[in-house]
């Protein structure tokens, strides 16, 4: 790690951003007190690969996106190495907070919290935190993404998550993180070996939406709404592979679902999952369903509950 007391800083400035990049990040920097409003792709980009880049105490008002990962012509990637943000605002983003690419590893983002605004153009999914391509062992400390929201046709799909992985993606901790009033999925995870770890998740339109075998503490979902779009409402979309021999397997030690619809508790998607959950304070309506199957998805022999099972 760079010496701190070499780090380049920013200072303390109030930015007119005019939909401009601002910094163009390099490696043992350090952006410190960044005040911007109406930012473009980026206020903080990535264009090349870095490392021991910091970014902390930064508030933004309105814009399309704080932080990009994007490599500059002519070269093939911009993976940054143990990138910390810390201590950041944001609010009345078009696109997303952040976008973390290519072999991007060893991170840390804490401490932030960032709302979206409702998004109508044709490519511009929104996504508080997004990690793509193969980005892995990223820890996610006491975040909070909200309304994240992509508007579209009633015969369509509406996205728009708080926090996603992708397929590729490895080595994720989300840690007393939050997610609301998202219009698809408040977690949109697909990243191997995730641990959620206290974290609360409500009013998107699927709380929980799991691609990969979880691990979790506690789990809050609460009060799922149908934003718009196609899209199903539950508090937890399982999406297990559609042919597939192995379940995949969802672990929770504690479990809070609270609603005063009667959403779907599990929505299984495609294939077979096995869900396993610790103690749990489930209040919902009489008759709320705790697996629906979607598309020949099925939990074998049960959601297995260690204690006594809900009564719904």
């Amino acid at each position: 790690m760079a010496d701190t007391s070499s780090r380049r800083a920013a200072s303390a400035v109030q930015i007119a951003a005019d939909g401009e990049p601002v910094y163009v990040v390099r490696s043992g920097a350090a952006y410190r007190a960044v005040r911007a409003r109406e930012v473009g792709n980026g206020l903080f980009v990535i264009r090349e690969p870095v490392r021991d880049v910091r970014i902390s105490d930064v508030r933004v008002a309105s814009g399309y996106r704080v932080i990009e990962n994007t490599a500059a012509p002519g070269l093939a990637a911009a993976g940054c190495i143990g990138l910390h943000v810390r201590g950041a605002r944001a609010s009345d983003l078009e696109r997303s907070f952040a976008r973390i690419r290519y072999d991007s590893r060893d991170g840390v983002i804490e401490d932030v919290s960032a709302s979206g605004r409702l998004t109508t153009g044709s490519t511009d999914l929104p996504v508080g935190i997004g990690f793509a391509d193969a980005a892995h062992d990223f820890r996610i400390e006491r975040c909070s993404m909200r309304g994240f929201q992509w508007k579209r046709g009633d015969s369509q799909y509406w996205n728009g998550d708080g926090f996603s992985t992708e397929r590729g993606n490895a080595r994720f901790l989300f840690r007393n993180c939050a997610a609301w009033d998202n219009s698809d999925g408040g977690f949109d995870l697909k990243s191997t070996e995730t641990l959620l770890d206290d974290c609360i998740s409500g009013r998107n339109a699927r709380n929980f939406r799991l691609w990969s075998s979880i691990r979790a503490t506690r789990l809050v979902s609460v009060d799922p709404i149908k934003i718009g779009g196609i899209g199903d409402t539950n508090h937890f979309s399982i999406m297990a592979a559609k042919g597939g021999n192995e379940p995949l397997v969802i672990y929770i030690e504690h479990l809070s679902v609270k609603s005063d619809r009667g959403w779907p508790i599990f929505d299984v998607h495609n294939g077979p999952a096995r869900i396993i959950i610790g103690s749990h304070d489930i209040q919902v309506p009489r008759g709320t369903q705790l697996v629906r199957s979607r598309g020949g998805g099925s939990v074998p022999g049960g959601v297995s509950f260690k204690g006594e099972p809900p009564k719904l």
